[in-house]
């Protein structure tokens, strides 16, 4: 089967491995009969429940067939929200070629969608067509499908640009062959959140975290050569940066006050008290040691967060740390 070289280069391509299989064509779906060997693949067909639009402005009518693709032992559940329908999805291939296999594109919410049931089947030899409904670049790439009629339920869209632009800088920066075995375990911790992230039951909220907290690994390995000791905004904390007993340990930052934008260790043997947990009297924004805002995030009025019990000055307010490079004003913490 041919496919054009627009489509070919919006599609994701996995190599998979897979042997024969019979095919029937109705319209623009292709169903796969189960021969005698090969690999098995669940699928699941449907259709949309009522009209969509793209970011292209093409409406997709209700009607239109989607199917979806798993491999498992047992029969999945009908409803799988954090996976995708495909408006257009080829799977197949030969094993040890590198074609186009098991690539997908115009991801759509199950939510739209009116599902049958999940049926298996064996994987085909060829690449196979199952469902070909979108093939300009915008939509194949998006998920970004909201109903043309307001009246209908609307599901709200995720933009990954930032993070796919920082995984990619992840990758590129990084020298994973050389790395100690805590700073393997972040890569697997990223690896894990970013399959969350590209899944249809994510937020917004989780996937600028995890870019951010995947930047700030970024800075941490080109200043240390480590992954270890970056701050994740998700947990609110550093990530390898604590003792045994929990408690953070200070920033390096917290010498000298030359007026610049640099925390200032204020604190002497006198003033100095044990870290402790204080609640924020108003919402409060989240620093760095040179007094840049950390992110649009506020941490909630009375919640609770812990600081080593040392002031800092940073462009002359006094401020709290609460974990590495992170900080908040101390007029927003409860007396």
């Amino acid at each position: 089967m041919k496919i054009n070289t627009k489509m070919a280069t919006a599609l994701c391509a996995i190599a998979l491995t897979g042997v024969g299989a019979v095919i029937a064509t109705e319209n623009n779906t292709q169903t796969v009969f189960a021969s005698q060997q090969g690999n098995k693949v669940w699928l699941q067909y449907g259709t949309l429940k009522y009209d969509l639009k793209s970011p292209s402005g093409r409406i997709y009518r209700a009607g239109t067939k989607v199917v979806r693709d798993i491999y498992m032992e047992s029969k999945p559940s009908i409803s799988m929200p954090a996976r995708p329908f495909y408006l257009t999805l080829i799977i197949g291939g030969k094993p040890g070629m590198q074609g186009i296999q098991d690539a997908g594109g115009g991801l759509v919410n199950e939510k739209y969608v009116n599902m049958d049931d999940w049926y298996l089947t064996d994987y085909p030899s060829d690449s196979t067509t199952l469902v070909s409904s979108v093939t300009n670049n915008p939509d194949m790439t998006s998920s970004d499908y909201h109903p043309v009629d307001s009246s209908n339920p609307d599901v709200a869209s995720v933009n990954r640009d930032k993070l796919r632009n920082v995984m990619a800088d992840f990758t590129r920066q990084v020298n994973f062959n050389k790395l100690a075995s805590n700073d393997e375990q972040v890569v697997s911790e990223i690896n894990t959140r970013e399959s969350k992230a590209n899944s249809m039951n994510t937020t917004q909220e989780e996937v600028d975290q995890l870019t951010e907290y995947v930047q700030n690994v970024i800075d941490m390995y080109k200043k240390t050569g480590h992954l270890t000791g970056a701050y994740d905004p998700a947990k609110g904390s550093n990530n390898g940066t604590e003792d045994n007993s929990g408690i953070s340990r200070p920033s390096d930052n917290t010498t000298g006050n030359n007026g610049k934008a640099s925390a200032t260790d204020n604190s002497t043997s006198t003033n100095v008290t044990s870290s402790r947990t204080v609640r924020l009297r108003k919402a409060s924004y989240r620093y760095t040691s040179k007094g840049k805002r950390v992110s649009k995030k506020l941490l909630k009025k009375g919640s609770y967060v812990k600081i080593n019990g040392k002031t800092y000055y940073i462009k002359g307010k006094t401020y709290y740390r609460i974990a590495k490079n992170r900080y908040i004003r101390k007029v927003n913490v409860a007396k």
